[in-house]
């Protein structure tokens, strides 16, 4: 009976050191330095490429009649603050991009953290003839909480 009980703590031990090693290898160790801009880009496009291309596309051109272009997006040239809006609380009801109308239902993204909405937006920004500039998960925490546009 014993040895059953130092066994099961062992076992539960391994499991607790296990559990607590697992890393994000995306995520900056404690203490290391922040993303560098081009870190923030690859893992924007990654983040994009899994939760926005299936609807905008791998190249941002987004879906003629249903999804808007993310492309040398007029939607863009005000800055990042509405496109992390959109994200943060989803879109519903017609919007303008590039001249033509859309009236698509974008789901919110909000289960997404700051870090990963400040990435997927710089990438955005930075990519297809876009303005450029670069969000921090300081901008998105904002926005998240009511004091950003």
């Amino acid at each position: 009976m014993k040895t059953m009980r130092v066994f099961f703590k062992i076992a539960v031990l391994a499991v607790l050191m296990a559990a607590c090693s697992s890393e994000d290898t995306d995520a900056p160790a404690r203490g290391s330095q922040p993303k560098t801009f081009d870190e923030r880009m690859i893992s924007g496009k990654k983040l994009y490429a899994s939760h926005c291309a299936a609807c905008h596309q791998a190249n941002g051109q987004g879906l003629t009649g249903a999804f808007p272009p993310l492309a040398q997006s007029s939607y863009l040239l005000d800055g990042p603050g509405g496109t992390i809006n959109v994200i943060l609380n989803g879109l519903s009801g017609p919007v303008t991009v590039n001249g033509m109308d859309y009236n698509a239902i974008m789901p919110n993204l909000s289960y997404l953290d700051d870090g990963e909405i400040a990435e997927i937006v710089t990438f955005v920004m930075n990519s297809w003839n876009n303005p450029g500039g670069e969000v921090s998960a300081a901008e998105v925490a904002a926005a998240r909480a009511g004091g950003g546009d």
